[in-house]
């Protein structure tokens, strides 16, 4: 009797054990992730963010280590120390560097060339600003001629240059063509004199394929590059010439419905874009009234998908006395309807408080947060079944721009300390366009789940001291992670 009694046990645990796995087996149920929105009030987060944003402008003499022009009595270190303070409240993430090789002009860079390049770039990194790079020779516009190298002299400078810009790449968000013209930004002059088929080409073959080169005009572009060839998606634009209505000094020229200016709009979803206004100083040749439109800005900006915007450029340059555009627009106030009527972008939270309260916004933070990309999740939910782990997201860009100077957006698996145990591309960087609802379930097999116990999003920069930017969502932001589930529910 006990022996039946025992083996009646025996087969009741089994089929306790058996229907245990059995259910573990089916998994968990839909799991919805609460994704609240960052409220108005807290949109400061996103100042650190890498690759997007105003931008400052600096720049360094190779050969001395020194700034130019009204800055030439200092080092380009300290330059760069004042520029910061000077626009600290504005936190820009970027900076335009030139790098003027002058002297240099008919002979090979030599070590302390290398090295005031190197110190200058080591400074860039401990103080978390990456580069929009240019080279440069011509930076005395009066005196041209006596700075012009030769085509033969500027192409054996980028094969100088080729390892210096690997070792950097980490550093740089976007390489500039540079090298042509005064202030490297290949006037027709310069051209004539210059072999650009050659430069460029060259530039492009001796440096990272990852690395997107901005030229100044669409000509630049369409005369030099094969349609068909694979550095045609590598090359974007930088205009130059910003000052709300079309001109003809424009990267595309004046006329919107040319050609050329449908293919810069085109292009601009997958390329990287950077812009400058005019110094506010000229406003009064080139735009009626107080300074440049900034509704009409932002819609340009809008339109042509720009990342970066020179913070250097019609702000206040001229100091208290003469404030220019961007200061004006800090207090030419927007709201919804304003944005909605002329088909701008905007996260609907940006405009209301944690309590629910209206915020006023200028044109000024409208700009200044919406250039290149402020990505949110939108809903999300995951579920476990035979033993996979389904991560469903829906993410949505409010920028102007795609995210394409990330390294990527993933969606990751930490432990408990919030390190990471596993990894998936959520998508390509360029499908986050702006305004578009992107949608994607990622899934993890049983193996990537060992240790793992929260899900979170990645948008990883390729920074080494900033691990990841932040989404525009109010969820714990840890170690470059931001947290959408604490306690995977299943595992």
């Amino acid at each position: 009797m006990k022996k039946l009694y025992k083996i009646g046990l025996f087969f009741s645990i089994l089929f306790f054990c058996l229907l245990g796995i059995a259910v573990r087996g089916e998994g968990t149920s839909k799991q919805i992730i609460n994704v609240p929105q960052l409220s108005g009030d807290y949109d400061t987060l996103l100042a650190d963010n890498s690759d997007r944003g105003l931008r400052l402008e600096l720049n360094m003499d190779v050969r001395t280590g020194k700034s130019l022009w009204g800055d030439s009595n200092i080092t380009a270190a300290q330059q760069l120390e004042n520029a910061m303070k000077k626009y600290n409240t504005d936190k820009p993430q970027l900076a335009q560097v030139y790098l003027y090789l002058t002297g240099y002009k008919d002979k090979s860079l030599d070590d302390a060339a290398i090295e005031n390049m190197n110190k200058y770039f080591d400074l860039l990194a401990k103080k978390g600003i990456k580069a929009v790079l240019r080279f440069a020779y011509i930076w005395d516009d009066s005196n041209v001629l006596a700075q012009e190298p030769k085509t033969n002299q500027v192409v054996s400078h980028i094969d100088q240059l080729a390892p210096w810009i690997s070792k950097h790449r980490n550093q740089i968000t976007v390489l500039q063509a540079g090298f042509i013209g005064t202030w490297g930004e290949w006037d027709s002059g310069a051209r004539s004199r210059m072999n650009e088929k050659q430069i460029l080409t060259t530039l492009l073959d001796k440096t990272p394929k990852d690395l997107q080169i901005q030229v100044r005009y669409l000509n630049i572009k369409n005369n030099n590059i094969e349609k068909n060839s694979e550095n045609w998606n590598r090359v974007g634009y930088h205009d130059d010439f910003l000052i709300g209505v079309p001109h003809g000094w424009n990267t595309a020229g004046s006329n919107p419905n040319s050609a050329d200016w449908k293919q810069m709009t085109e292009e601009s979803k997958n390329l990287l874009i950077d812009g400058e206004m005019i110094w506010g100083s000229a406003n009064a040749t080139y735009v009626s009234g107080d300074g440049i439109n900034g509704l009409l800005m932002a819609k340009r900006l809008a339109e042509q998908h720009f990342t970066s915007l020179s913070i250097t450029h019609n702000y206040t340059e001229g100091g208290k006395d003469k404030p220019y555009s961007m200061v004006n627009w800090q207090s030419e106030f927007v709201n919804q309807r304003v944005l909605e009527k002329n088909g701008l972008p905007y996260q609907p939270e940006w405009f209301i408080d944690q309590n629910g309260n209206n915020i006023p916004r200028s044109l000024f933070e409208y700009i200044k947060q919406y250039l290149g990309y402020r990505i949110a999740v939108e809903s999300g939910s995951y579920n476990i079944k035979n033993n996979q782990l389904n991560v469903s997201l829906k993410m949505k860009n409010y920028g102007f721009a795609a995210p394409l100077a990330l390294d990527g957006v993933y969606v990751v698996l930490l432990d408990e300390n919030n390190h990471q145990t596993a990894q998936k591309e959520f998508v390509s960087k360029d499908k986050l366009q702006s305004m578009q609802d992107v949608e994607q379930t990622i899934s993890f097999s049983s193996s990537e789940l060992k240790k793992a116990s929260k899900i979170a999003v990645h948008l990883k920069n390729r920074q080494k001291d900033k691990l990841g930017n932040r989404l525009s969502n109010d969820i714990t932001f840890e170690n470059g992670f931001n947290i959408l589930v604490n306690n995977i529910k299943g595992l």
